[in-house]
């Protein structure tokens, strides 16, 4: 790669801090969208089509509102432009049937390009829990970064990006679980924590029986004592619910009987959570007013 000769022209740092797809100075060209092209790298592999189609409507009647960053390449002595921000807005114009788009054009490695594509899509959550963790290994490597500093980079914790590193340990058939939603990150943690050759086992058993996450990791834990998959219910029974202490059972009562409406605490008496419930709007209005918060309106 270009960029792996000559490194980053303006740095990652200047990269990670101005990820916004246009600068003050900057002014939009409008180019058809036959000269544009999807970034083959770009860390995004899955686009919801109902999404897509809703934003094709608003296209459609306000136009695209965000200019797309692209970067002018010559592919087969012709030039293009490839997208680095906004594919999403491109399909979603091709959809519409319009035929131009506002862009702002910039010179771009190979290297920054992955940047910014992956940066702008963690900034807007746009990635699937394995798509945000091969687009973090691949920033990793490209830029010889430790976890560390890779945490730092992208605003997360350095516990937060080994764990979603680790999701690139699965097995490939937990993968594609994952892929498709048919498990999410927390039953893909609970997975990983047992040995290789119960992974797929264990997969097997989260998605038939629908566990929840807590499901599964009770289950993960039973697993590390046993070495074996006992009956979900025989382990619940062997680690009950831990009881509610009785002075949380008792400001539960009188906060239920204060507000008039269901009241859920968890926790301690030093850390925990007050959970209050509301089945109408008026239930809703009356609560605001007992914890005194002013309404609009």
């Amino acid at each position: 790669m270009a960029g792996a000769q000559r490194g980053l022209g303006r740095g990652l740092d200047a990269l990670f801090k101005n990820t916004e797809t246009v600068e003050d100075n900057e002014s939009p060209n409008m180019l058809p969208l036959r000269l544009l092209q999807a970034n083959p790298n770009q860390p995004r592999k899955q686009f919801d089509d109902a999404a897509l189609e809703d934003l094709a409507a608003s296209i459609r009647e306000k136009g695209v509102l965000q200019p797309l960053l692209v970067r002018p390449l010559i592919v087969g002595g012709q030039s293009i432009y490839e997208i680095v921000a906004g594919e999403r807005r491109f399909r979603a114009s091709q959809l519409a049937g319009i035929r131009e788009v506002p862009v702002v054009i910039r010179e771009l490695d190979d290297m920054e390009t992955l940047a910014i594509a992956l940066i702008e899509n963690l900034q807007r959550e746009d990635l699937t829990p394995l798509e945000e963790a091969k687009g973090l290994q691949e920033l990793k490597d490209q830029f010889s970064l430790s976890q560390e500093e890779l945490a730092k980079q992208v605003g997360k914790s350095r516990s937060a990006i080994a764990n979603t590193l680790r999701l690139l340990q699965l097995p490939d058939m937990a993968q594609s679980a994952l892929s498709t939603g048919t498990i999410t990150a927390g039953h893909a943690r609970a997975i990983l924590s047992v040995d290789d050759v119960a992974q797929i086992d264990f997969l097997g058993i989260i998605v038939s029986q629908m566990l929840t996450v807590r499901e599964a990791e009770a289950l993960a834990a039973s697993w590390k004592q046993h070495k074996s998959f006992k009956a979900l219910e025989e382990v619940k029974k062997e680690n009950p619910k831990a009881e509610k202490p009785a002075v949380l059972k008792e400001f539960q009562t009188r906060l239920s009987s204060l507000f008039s409406s269901k009241v859920i605490m968890s926790g301690t008496e030093k850390k925990g959570k007050v959970t209050l419930a509301y089945n109408t709007e008026e239930e809703l209005h009356e609560l605001l007013n007992k914890l005194g918060i002013e309404q609009a309106g």
